[in-house]
């Protein structure tokens, strides 16, 4: 047992790749595609108890594989609005430790947390990304972080302003992160609508 009751997800099956971008494939087919994964996610759900979501979902979370970081965040879309809360804090601490799907998790955040427009607003224009991990990584952590590199910061700089007032900076290399975040944020919307996540 390496990740519990998500184990199955994969089915040895990309299934986290429609999971990337959101495109909304809902055909029922063998290979995989967005309806399959969101079949699987929801199967995982209604098939466990809350606290084994909540544990096996936070487990994915600590590791530093993006591909697992996708489930967690559509599983925690999935849930009501009041376990979604559970999973701020553990969130922001994620994205302080590095993942390369940060715009992502950023656009969970927004969805999930209240108060998400006054942290993007001291990351952006008071205390600063690094300062703000302080808040969230001992000394060790922060020293040992992974993605300590210009490029993954600009990311998720340029998703959190895309997020907070919908601009773009186009003259900072960030690996499309304001663009990622805009796309999944849009789909998210139509899935919403489609009632497949709670948001």
């Amino acid at each position: 047992m390496k990740f519990g009751i998500f184990d199955k997800f994969w089915d040895n099956q990309p299934n986290h790749l429609p999971l990337l971008n959101l495109t909304v494939d809902l055909s029922d087919t063998e290979t995989f595609n967005l309806g399959k994964s969101l079949k699987l996610i929801d199967g995982i759900i209604s098939d466990n108890q809350i606290d084994d979501i909540y544990n096996d979902t936070r487990k994915m979370l600590t590791e530093l594989n993006w591909r697992l970081h996708l489930v967690a965040f559509i599983t925690i879309l999935k849930l009501d609005k009041s376990e979604q809360q559970k999973f701020i804090g553990f969130l922001w601490k994620r994205l302080c430790l590095g993942t390369w799907v940060s715009p992502q998790l950023l656009v969970t955040l927004s969805k999930i947390d209240f108060n998400f427009k006054e942290k993007a607003e001291l990351i952006l224009n008071e205390i600063g990304l690094n300062k703000f991990r302080g808040n969230y990584l001992s000394e060790k952590e922060l020293a040992e972080r992974k993605f300590n590199y210009e490029l993954t910061d600009n990311k998720i700089l340029n998703s959190l302003r895309y997020l907070k007032d919908r601009k773009f900076l186009t003259d900072i290399d960030d690996d499309n992160g304001a663009k990622i975040a805009q796309n999944w944020n849009e789909k998210l919307t139509e899935l919403n609508e489609l009632e497949l996540i709670k948001n």
